[in-house]
């Protein structure tokens, strides 16, 4: 297990944890995506360095209100928001990103001189690093933040959560998830089933496990899709065509041949982000388990890069119910779209 005692160097520490040098067969998940219907190609595709940077660009964007509406609740509300948090416990964030919002939490606790043992998740080393480095250079001079790396995937955090009874005596750990990722599952119930098993491997290392979850709760259709939408968007999308290219082993997805489509599930409260083919085109696969097969992709055929919950505050508790955990408290911004959650794990008898 990694240590929690730092001490302050120009190389920040970074952990590795993850269980296999890759977890993900990218050629089998292309192809499979490209075979099923609806067409997908996986999500992590848009997370590689460039993608991460490209996503840092999009999110400035002034239509983009899931950025702009996060760092006002934690702007406004962060002096509440670490008053919740004990001091000298774990903040473990999956997937620390460009650490825009994580310096407003931790500028927080610093106000309030509490202790914490900040650990940041993220399945890319270049980016981890870099943030890192930013956020050590913006605690230098704090004794009250240390700060600890891990390289990993969200199965490979769990997995390491379950045997880390070394931080046992740091409670509670507060799990923080931002950037409405809890709603970028397929569906509330695959939500409450991931919080089930990080709570269950808190349990497994005798810890007490609660969540800070940011969660898009908009429900207005228009704001919705303007958020969505821009040459930012397109770019940071159409990224990750050099990768599935990659993975392919040729040049098979020309960023010329797509374009950046969206759509509303209204039923399910789920806004799709997709590529868009603007011509017919044949792709050869080839995959251990399916063989050699052209897939025909037709002018206006839609890829699914990305799936956006927009939940109502109803479907949170159930989500919550189903993993064992209840609403403590929770925050918002001015207009009520966009709030931050504290979830902590129901007593059982």
């Amino acid at each position: 297990m990694s240590p929690i005692h730092l001490e302050l160097e120009d190389r920040p520490q970074v952990v590795d944890i993850r269980r296999s040098e890759s977890n993900l067969d990218l050629v089998k998940e292309v192809t499979s995506g490209l075979r099923s219907q609806p067409l997908e190609i996986p999500s992590i595709l848009l997370w590689t360095d460039r993608g991460l940077k490209l996503f840092d660009r999009y999110v400035q964007i002034p239509s983009y209100y899931p950025f702009h509406s996060e760092m006002e609740v934690l702007r406004v509300h962060g002096s509440s928001i670490v008053a919740s948090m004990p001091a000298d416990g774990v903040l473990l964030e999956l997937g620390c990103g460009a650490i825009h919002k994580t310096k407003l939490i931790l500028a927080a606790l610093c106000k309030r001189q509490k202790p914490v043992h900040y650990f940041a998740l993220d399945l890319s080393r270049e980016s981890l690093v870099a943030s890192l480095h930013e956020l050590r250079s913006s605690f230098r001079d704090s004794s009250f933040i240390t700060i600890t790396g891990l390289l990993g995937t969200y199965d490979d955090c769990i997995a390491w959560l379950g045997g880390a009874n070394s931080l046992s005596q740091y409670q509670p750990i507060t799990i923080l998830w931002l950037g409405n990722s809890i709603a970028n599952m397929d569906h509330p119930e695959e939500a409450g089933a991931f919080l089930e098993r990080f709570g269950t491997a808190c349990k497994r290392a005798q810890l007490t496990c609660r969540f800070l979850v940011s969660i898009d709760i908009c429900q207005k259709e228009s704001k919705i899709k303007d958020a969505y939408s821009g040459p930012e968007f397109r770019d940071w999308l159409l990224s990750s065509l050099e990768i599935a290219s990659l993975a392919v082993g040729y040049d098979a997805f020309s960023s010329a041949d797509w374009g950046d489509s969206i759509w509303m599930d209204s039923y399910t409260c789920t806004l799709h982000a997709c590529l868009a083919a603007r011509r017919d085109m044949l792709i050869p696969l080839t995959s251990p388990i399916h063989g050699s097969q052209t897939v025909a992709i037709h002018k206006g055929d839609r890829i699914t890069m990305i799936r956006s919950g927009k939940w109502k505050e109803d479907t949170i508790g159930e989500i919550c119910a189903q993993a064992g955990f209840q609403i403590q408290q929770r925050w918002k911004d001015d207009d009520g779209d966009y709030g931050v959650f504290l979830l902590g794990q129901e007593a059982r008898l």
